[in-house]
């Protein structure tokens, strides 16, 4: 079991640092007029997620705020908030999303983040949030912690449609994140390929969307079994 690093600990006079990680810069400042008057803090962004995790090592923050879809994947946070905890970062970590999904927020906790707030929710709340995660708590909204709490409950099994190898591979990909310009590079064919077995995919799994189709991705795998 790896050992997760402390945060550097800060004086209780000195502001909370705040590392926003997100691909809309109107989010940081966002954060920094929802925090202002509520809680001392100095609010640093990152745009992308390979920055996120440079900015952790040389700013040194108190709480990572990162949101879960940036740029073509869906995914993104997740993955970065994977790689923090693969490298022994242990600083709290609130991911800020617009997915009320059950399914993505029980991945975002299972890879190690500490709490979760909605995009759409009152200042108050988010503010509530960052408190208590940098505290060293865990957050998450009453009814997303419900629908996790009923996602393996007993019940009549769903038939599951059959999907070839090329299928099941592709599937994984989207579970992780990945775009399909991502998965064509990886799996070396064409991305109209990738589009084509997307459609299939789509079809076979009743998704309507591919967000939609992210989620039931992650679903099937979890049902079958699979690692992601």
């Amino acid at each position: 079991m790896m050992t997760l690093s402390p945060a550097p600990a800060r004086s209780q006079t000195q502001p909370l640092r705040v590392l926003i990680v997100d691909d809309h810069p109107v989010v940081a400042e966002g954060w920094d007029r929802i925090t202002h008057g509520r809680i001392d803090c100095e609010v640093i962004s990152a745009a992308r997620p390979s920055l996120g995790f440079r900015a952790w090592r040389t700013r040194q923050p108190d709480v990572m705020v990162i949101d879960l879809t940036m740029g073509d994947s869906k995914l993104a946070g997740v993955r970065l908030v994977q790689r923090l905890r693969a490298v022994g970062a242990g600083l709290p970590i609130l991911v800020f999303t617009m997915h009320r999904s059950p399914i993505i927020a029980r991945r975002a906790l299972q890879a190690g983040c500490n709490g979760i707030i909605m995009k759409d929710s009152p200042s108050d709340e988010i503010c509530e949030a960052l408190e208590v995660v940098a505290r060293g708590g865990d957050y998450v909204p009453a009814d997303i912690a419900r629908k996790i709490a009923l996602m393996d409950r007993p019940g009549a099994a769903l038939s599951r449609p059959r999907l070839t190898p090329r299928e099941l591979d592709i599937l994984r990909s989207i579970a992780e994140g990945l775009s399909y310009r991502e998965i064509a590079e990886r799996a070396n064919i064409s991305y109209k390929t990738v589009s084509n077995v997307s459609q299939t995919l789509k079809d076979k799994l009743r998704a309507t969307s591919f967000a939609d189709l992210v989620v039931k991705a992650i679903r099937h795998l979890e049902d079958t079994g699979d690692r992601i």
